[in-house]
């Protein structure tokens, strides 16, 4: 079974595992922004962080009239750029990795809907995707500078394939009509209202790249920053 194959499979799955236990879901579309990086080896002169796009599709599935708990799935471009400076008697190194990881991701929040806003938190699952590492050295000797770029053909097969972590998030509602949602002693019909959301998150990764554990470089663990934008609907 390829990458691909499990990657299906692990979203039908966990769609399928919600319904089953909570319900029938409100579906909602977001486009986002990340701001990421790879936290880790402090051996660094610069790091400079990715920004790149995780369009989201979400289920919010209600538990109570302001609790619900989301789900869904990403595409989310993440990694960075990082830049080492090593001298060696009159020649001075200077290397730039840039480092692209593209992950399905997956996460399960308990959220509470207030009036306008909203307050989510929970654990994520990630599967990898995509991932390119790019490197370029600079060699200058006595003012004589030697220029040379790679790929690292290996790199994708060389890390792990997943990543786990904790996403905490809060948001903005804009309701389209008039009336808001206000909160109620007692639950009688319910409704759907659609609503446009401006959604921040922050996902803080567990899994180092390297599997093995022997290879200070590549113990970096993502870090993610996302701002979206999307239109859904809530319980009324």
């Amino acid at each position: 079974m390829n990458r691909i194959h499990k990657i299906f499979l692990l979203v039908i799955f966990s769609f399928y595992l919600s319904v089953k236990l909570i319900g029938q879901p409100l579906v909602g579309a977001q486009f986002g922004i990340n701001i990421s990086s790879l936290s880790g080896d402090k051996n660094n002169e610069e790091t400079v962080v990715r920004v790149g796009a995780s369009p989201y599709i979400s289920f919010d599935f209600p538990v109570s009239h302001i609790i619900t708990i989301e789900t869904g799935f990403s595409y989310s471009m993440q990694g960075m750029q990082r830049t080492k400076i090593v001298k060696d008697g009159l020649s001075v190194y200077t290397t730039k990795t840039n480092y692209n990881v593209d992950y399905l991701v997956v996460p399960f929040y308990l959220k509470e809907n207030f009036t306008n806003f909203y307050a989510k938190i929970g654990p994520y699952g990630a599967y990898l995707v995509n991932a390119v590492e790019k490197w370029e050295k600079i060699e200058n000797t006595s003012g004589a500078i030697k220029e040379t770029k790679g790929l690292n053909l290996e790199f994708q097969e060389s890390i792990n394939p997943y990543d786990i972590g904790v996403s905490i998030g809060f948001g903005y509602i804009h309701y389209f009509q008039k009336n808001q949602r206000r909160r109620r002693k007692s639950f009688g019909r319910r409704r759907t209202t659609r609503v446009m959301q401006v959604d921040l998150k922050y996902n803080f990764g567990f899994v180092p790249l390297d599997p093995t554990g022997n290879n200070p470089e590549m113990d970096l663990k993502n870090r993610v920053f996302t701002i979206g934008l999307s239109i859904n609907s809530i319980i009324d």
